[in-house]
C-alpha cells in the first residue's frame, strides 16, 4: 500500500474519533454577560427582548440549541424572532428540555467548542399585567429572567434587567417588590426602572417586580386571593408534591379507619386514581385538602361515639318470636344502652322495692335494708348459697329480688359504706350479660328490641302527656326504670316537681337545686303526692340522676367484662381483598411461570402577577 493512500486513511480516522468525541462531549459555557428589556403594553401583555452572551468552553460540546424559558404556555411561535452572529434563527420550536419555553435551533449561529456568541431574541407575552392587590389604582408585574441548568453553566454572570413602564407614569409613582430598583430613568416621557447584579449565578429563577399606576393601562389582569393561591400552587411543584403526600395520608388514615384495615386492593386503586386527579389538574388536589380533613374528623367523632357491642353473640332463632317478661335492667342490656345507665336502672330498681336505702346523694351511697341484710361473717362464700339465702329472705317478705341482683346486692354489703362509684361492679354486670344471653336463647332479637323500644317510647309520651301532678306521679312511679332508658327522659322532669319513690316516707337525702347537682338535704317528708317542701329539689331530679349515670361508668371496667373497645371500621372491604388474591392466583398460575434549566412558579407577596419563568442552555 502506498504510503500517501495510509496517511488518508489515519487523518479520516482521527477526523471520525474527534466528532465523535465532541459529539459525545457535555454542554459547558459561560454567560459573562446577559440582559433582559421588558416594555409593557397596554393590553397587559409585555415585549421581552434578551442579549445573551455565551462563551463555549474548550472540549465542550457546541451550543447548537438554546432553551428560553416563558412566563407561561401562551406565548406564541409566530413573534419569536431571533439572531445571532448576524444570522436570523428561524428554526424555532417548542422545547424539550423544560416545561414552559422554546427552543431556538442555532443552526449556521452555532457556538463551538471556545468559541463565543451573543444571542438576541424577541417575543411578546399575553396577561402578564395583574390588579395590584394592594391598592385598586395601581397594577403589578413580575418577572424572572430565563436561566440555565447548574450542571451546564460555568462561573458568573453580569446581569441587567431593565422593565419600561407606560407613558406618563411618574419615577416617584412606582412602588417595588421584595428587591429594590438600583435605578430609574426618563425618556421621551416614559418611565424606566433597572436592576444591576455584577455577579450572580444564572442557574435559578431570580424576580424582579414593580407596581404602578393603571391609569393608561387598556386591560389588567384580575385575580383574586384565592385565584393568586390557586395560581401560584399550580406552578409550584414542591407546594403540590407536598401537599398531595399530607393528601395521601390523610387518605390512608381515613380509609383503614373507616375499613377496619380491609380493603387493602380498593385503596390502591382509588388511590392511584387519586394521584393522576393530582397531576392533572392542581385545583382537585388543593380542594382535597379541606374535604379529607372533615372526612377525617367526622370519621374519628363517628368511631368515638360508637357503642361498643358489649353482648355475646346470641343463639336467636328468626321468626322465634318476642321475649317478653324482661325487667328494665335485663332489656337495656339487649338494647345495648350504656354500661353505666344500665348499673343504675338496677341500684334504682332495688331501691324502689325497699332492698336498698339511700343513705347520700352525692356520691350516691346506699344500704342494704332489713331484713335483706345479713352479717357479713354470715354470708355464704358461693353464689348458689346466696342465692338460696337471698330467695329464702324474698319468700318471707314478699319482695321479688330478681336473680341478677343478687351479684350486685352481695357487693353492696360487702363495701359498705362505700359510695357506689368506688365499687368494682364488673363481675356482677358480667353475670347480668350471660344471664340475658341464656333467657333470649330461642327468641328473635330483632322482633325483641323493636318491642321494649316501644314500651319505652310509649312509657315517655304517657308520662310527658299527664298534666294532673297526682296522676302523672303515679305514671311516673309504674314506669320509672323505662322512663329513664329513654335519651329524652329528662324532658319528663324538667319543671315539674317529682319525688323518687324511695325518697318518700323516711328522713331525705336527696338532690338540692344548685346548678342541678346533688347535695345532702335532710328534711322531714310529711307530704306526698310531690306535694313537699322540696319542690325545687325534685325539679333537678333529671341532673341529679344524669350525674349519677356519669359517675357509675367508673364502677364497671370493659376488660373485666372481656369487653375490647371497636377498633374496626364501619365498612368490611375484606371480601375485596379475597376476591383480588384469588384474581392474581389464576393470572399466575396460567402464566405458567417465566438538559438545562428547569421550571419554577412563584407569587407576589402582597399583589397578584404573574412571575413563573423557566429556562435552559444547551
Amino acid at each position: 500500500m502506498k504510503r500517501s493512500s495510509c496517511v488518508t486513511i489515519v487523518a479520516i480516522c482521527l477526523l471520525f474519533c474527534c466528532s465523535s468525541a465532541t459529539a459525545a462531549a457535555p454542554y459547558r459555557f459561560r454567560v459573562p454577560k446577559a440582559e433582559m428589556s421588558v416594555f409593557v403594553q397596554k393590553d397587559a401583555s409585555v415585549r421581552v427582548v434578551y442579549d445573551i452572551t455565551f462563551q463555549n468552553e474548550f472540549g465542550a460540546h457546541g451550543i447548537d440549541i438554546v432553551d428560553i424559558g416563558t412566563f407561561h404556555k401562551g406565548y406564541d411561535l409566530g413573534n419569536v424572532k431571533a439572531s445571532c452572529k448576524g444570522f436570523s434563527l428561524t428554526n424555532i420550536k417548542p422545547s424539550t428540555e423544560i416545561d414552559t419555553g422554546f427552543e431556538i435551533h442555532m443552526g449556521p449561529a452555532k457556538i463551538p467548542p471556545g468559541g463565543s456568541g451573543t444571542l438576541h431574541v424577541e417575543y411578546t407575552m399575553p396577561d402578564m399585567v395583574y390588579q395590584d392587590t394592594t391598592r385598586k389604582d395601581y397594577a403589578s408585574l413580575q418577572v424572572s429572567p430565563t436561566w440555565f441548568g447548574s450542571e451546564y453553566i460555568r462561573g458568573q454572570t453580569e446581569l441587567k434587567v431593565v422593565i419600561q413602564l407606560p407613558k406618563h407614569i411618574k419615577p416617584e409613582e412606582v412602588r417595588w417588590q421584595d428587591v429594590k430598583f438600583d435605578r430609574k430613568a426618563v425618556a421621551d416621557d416614559t418611565t424606566a426602572v433597572a436592576w444591576y447584579r455584577p455577579n450572580i449565578r444564572l442557574d435559578r429563577e431570580h424576580r424582579f417586580g414593580v407596581s404602578f399606576p393603571r391609569r393608561d393601562m387598556q386591560r389588567v389582569i384580575k385575580m383574586t386571593k384565592l385565584g393568586l393561591l390557586l395560581k401560584w400552587f399550580r406552578e409550584s411543584t414542591k407546594a403540590r408534591v407536598l401537599v398531595g403526600l399530607i393528601v395521601v395520608g390523610l387518605w390512608t388514615h381515613v380509609f383503614f379507619r373507616f375499613t377496619g384495615g380491609t380493603g387493602f386492593s380498593v385503596y390502591v386503586v382509588f388511590t392511584a386514581f387519586m394521584v393522576w386527579v393530582f397531576f392533572i389538574s392542581p385545583e382537585v388536589e388543593l380542594l382535597c385538602v379541606p374535604v379529607v380533613a372533615g372526612l377525617l374528623f367526622w370519621n374519628e367523632w363517628a368511631l368515638r361515639r360508637r357503642k361498643a357491642h358489649y353482648m355475646p353473640p346470641i343463639a336467636e332463632v328468626e321468626g322465634g318470636g318476642i321475649k317478653r317478661g324482661l325487667t328494665a335492667p335485663e332489656a337495656a342490656l339487649l338494647l345495648e344502652l350504656p354500661l353505666s345507665k344500665v348499673l343504675t336502672l338496677v341500684i334504682f330498681g332495688m331501691l324502689r322495692k325497699g332492698i336498698l336505702r339511700q343513705t347520700e346523694a352525692d356520691p350516691l351511697c346506699v344500704a342494704v335494708n332489713e331484713p335483706f341484710l345479713v352479717d357479713v361473717s354470715l354470708l355464704p362464700t358461693t353464689e348458689p348459697e346466696r342465692a338460696k339465702l337471698y330467695r329464702k329472705i324474698a319468700h318471707k317478705t314478699g319482695v321479688a329480688v330478681h336473680k341478677y341482683e343478687h351479684p350486685f346486692l352481695y357487693l353492696i354489703q360487702l363495701n359498705s359504706p362505700k359510695p357506689l362509684k368506688d365499687i368494682k361492679f364488673s363481675a356482677a354486670m358480667r353475670q347480668l350479660i350471660t344471664h340475658v344471653v341464656g333467657r333470649m336463647k330461642g327468641f328473635d332479637l330483632s322482633e325483641t328490641q323493636d318491642y321494649y323500644r316501644s314500651i319505652i317510647h310509649r312509657a315517655l309520651q304517657q308520662a310527658k302527656s299527664m298534666g294532673d301532678v297526682p296522676m302523672r306521679e303515679k305514671v311516673i312511679d309504674r314506669s320509672f326504670e323505662w322512663i329513664l332508658m329513654d335519651d329524652d327522659y329528662p324532658t319528663v322532669f324538667t319543671g315539674r316537681t317529682y319525688w323518687p319513690i324511695w325518697c318518700r316516707g323516711q328522713t331525705y337525702m336527696g338532690p338540692a337545686q344548685a346548678g342541678g347537682s346533688v347535695a345532702s338535704a335532710a328534711g322531714s317528708a310529711t307530704n306526698v303526692g310531690g306535694k313537699t317542701s322540696f319542690g325545687d329539689v325534685a325539679a333537678s331530679f333529671a341532673g341529679w340522676t344524669e350525674n349519677t349515670m356519669g359517675s357509675m361508668a367508673s364502677s364497671i371496667s370493659p376488660e373485666g367484662l372481656g369487653i375490647a373497645k371497636p377498633t374496626g371500621g364501619f365498612l368490611n372491604l375484606s371480601g375485596a381483598d379475597s376476591l383480588t388474591g384469588q384474581i392474581l392466583s389464576s393470572l399466575s398460575e396460567g402464566s405458567g411461570g417465566g438538559g438545562g434549566g428547569g421550571f419554577s412558579g412563584c407569587a407576589c407577596a402582597g399583589c397578584a402577577c404573574a412571575c413563573a419563568c423557566a429556562g435552559g442552555g444547551r
